[in-house]
């Protein structure tokens, strides 16, 4: 039988895009989780080096009560050039409980209301982002909108 004489169809690229859409509802979810569980937006969470207050806990102290520190539930005092723990209150996990009993409902209300939204803005400005995507295409700038 005779062999099949067939060209292998060329693969063409495409170029990875990030959406700017998409990030910002990832953006918001995050913020609402954050401030649900642990007080303070997305933001502070992740850049803030000590909390505020007693009930907001930051990223550096997760990872502090993760390698052995107090997860923010400590202070240091010093005291006559000695640092010293002193207890701020509460233990992690009922901050984190008395922070989701303040602010559990508006999370789960944000939580369900933004993907909703965005796909309601998606629906409704659908035209201009695709012409602002062609344009966006045409300058090589790996973004969509």
């Amino acid at each position: 039988m005779a062999r099949r004489r067939t060209r292998s169809k060329t693969r063409r690229k495409q170029t990875k895009t990030i959406n700017a859409a998409r990030v910002l509802e990832a953006g918001m979810i995050a913020s609402a989780v954050t401030q649900g569980f642990f007080n303070v937006n997305i933001g502070e969470f992740l850049l803030s080096q000590s909390s505020m207050s007693q009930s907001q806990i930051t990223a550096r102290e997760l990872v502090s009560g993760l390698t052995g520190g107090s997860y923010g539930t400590m202070t240091k005092g010093s005291t006559a050039g000695q640092y010293q723990l002193r207890p701020t209150g509460m233990a992690f996990g009922d901050t984190v409980k008395s922070n989701l009993t303040a602010n559990g409902g508006r999370m789960i209300v944000s939580l369900a209301l933004i993907p909703a939204g965005f796909k309601v803005f998606n629906k409704l400005t659908r035209q201009p982002r695709s012409m602002a995507n062609q344009a966006l295409k045409m300058t090589g700038l790996p973004l969509r909108v």
